[in-house]
């Protein structure tokens, strides 16, 4: 065992939850060789945590770790390491380095302190060609303690959607959005021919209980998610910060491992891909909020589903709302229908929203484990948590009234035949029809929108 690791020692770093860390201590299991096991304790839980002891900047130490064996299990392809120049960079997640092999090739070394349960292996193992994932790794106890990576090139969407806002170009920023939703809808493609499982409604409820406990919070919101919505793979880190376009305009996936959040906060799972999308929404009003842009428009428009594979419209009026309709409408051209339908999407039923408060939570919660203030927009939405529920209750209640509108109509046309007079019976039925028809389009035009 080498020196005795501490919290003040990681204080600076970014992947590193110094906001709820408590202490760091030696661990019983026997790590990987070059690494060393050790034990995290927040305010909320403990975690197994892996740290490499040596030099990792050294190309010694990485000739070391790599040969098959030493505790841990190597996978895929890694770099040559007969000749090559290791540099520590910045990189979010762990401890990041590049890798210029002597025949000029260029990788990406990512060592992952901490890791829920190999999702970084079992993104690259779902060979879809848009997912920037890792080429190979090393585990330990099913989680990814090393993973490598191909050199990124180009720039991120977050990058290009922030030049554009700045220049006031919101086409080209809508046109990156969608763009960025249709390669989402492409790896979710992939994600559910790899796994397709029933919803799991009790489990993602409990989850949301969970995080509204750690964080104190006075919000309550639970969804019955209907059975079309479908478990996957996703992503768990996405958002237009992940997105990539390459020199030739493509566009990719990156991020593609467990961050820390995934570690230490409630244990994740299998979940629909509309977490994917609540995701891209938040990442989207990160970005408004830096532009100010309001949510809504200054004038109302009324944007439904039968607009969402237009290109026709005219110069949109800049808002988040319509980055967030392009995204889901990128998505919605080539994923919606796989991943159940519009009734997967229903508001009533779950659909995005439920899954933006978990991401809001998360936030939230992510925000509290590193010590950083809780944005103004995540504190916006909490703080409108009850009146989304109010207006649930209130569409219970008028689709309540809807069935009984239907089952009085039926009973005014079975009652007593002879009074009172046949017409008037047939015409309270139809009024009743109709009331229940309006009660119902009332229900439908009150739905949470799916953007």
């Amino acid at each position: 065992m080498g020196a005795r690791l501490s919290v003040e020692q990681f204080a600076d770093t970014d992947w590193f939850p110094s906001g709820i860390a408590q202490a760091i201590d030696p661990a019983a299991e026997q790590a990987p060789l070059g690494f060393e096991a050790w034990r995290l304790h927040t305010i909320h839980d403990s975690h197994l945590m892996v740290w490499p002891e040596g030099d990792v900047e050294s190309a010694d130490w990485w000739r070391k770790i790599l040969p098959i064996g030493g505790g841990g299990k190597r996978w895929g392809s890694a770099p040559d390491f007969s000749d090559v120049k290791v540099e520590k960079v910045d990189g979010w997640g762990g401890p990041t380095f590049d890798i210029r092999e002597a025949s000029g090739r260029q990788l990406v070394a990512k060592i992952l302190p901490l890791d829920e349960c190999g999702h970084g292996r079992t993104l690259s193992e779902l060979d879809c060609e848009i997912l920037d994932s890792a080429t190979g790794g090393i585990q330990w106890k099913g989680r990814d303690v090393v993973l490598f990576f191909r050199k990124e090139i180009g720039k991120n969407a977050v990058e290009l959607v922030d030049g554009a806002l700045a220049d006031n170009d919101f086409k080209t920023a809508s046109e990156i959005c969608r763009n960025a939703g249709r390669v989402l809808g492409e790896f979710h493609l992939s994600a559910l021919t790899r796994r397709s499982l029933p919803n799991d409604e009790r489990r993602w409820n409990n989850r949301l209980k969970e995080l509204e406990a750690r964080l104190q919070s006075n919000t309550l919101w639970r969804a019955p998610h209907t059975k079309q919505t479908k478990a996957t793979i996703t992503h768990r880190n996405f958002g237009l910060e992940t997105v990539r376009i390459d020199e030739d305009d493509e566009f990719h996936i990156s991020g593609c491992f467990d961050g820390v959040p995934n570690a230490i906060l409630p244990s994740t799972m299998d979940f629909p891909v509309f977490r994917d999308i609540a995701a891209g929404y938040r990442s989207i009003s990160r970005i408004a909020a830096k532009h100010n842009l309001q949510y809504e428009p200054a004038s109302a428009k009324n944007w439904g589903w039968s607009e969402l594979d237009s290109h026709d419209w005219p110069d949109p009026e800049p808002c988040e709302r319509w980055l967030r309709r392009e995204l889901l409408a990128g998505w919605n051209s080539v994923g919606w229908s796989t991943a159940g339908g519009r009734r997967a999407m229903n508001g009533y039923k779950g659909g995005v929203a439920i899954w933006e408060y978990e991401q809001v939570l998360e936030e939230s919660a992510t925000a509290q484990a590193y010590g950083q203030e809780v944005p103004d927009r995540v504190r916006w939405w909490l703080d409108h948590v009850s009146r989304i529920q109010s207006s649930l209750g209130v569409a219970q209640v008028i689709s309540g009234g809807s069935k009984l509108c239907f089952i009085a109509a039926i009973l005014s046309l079975l009652g007593d035949q002879s009074y009172p007079t046949p017409t008037t019976r047939l015409a309270i039925g139809l009024g009743l029809v109709l009331a229940g028809l309006g009660l119902q389009f009332l229900h439908f035009v009150r739905a949470p929108p799916p953007y």
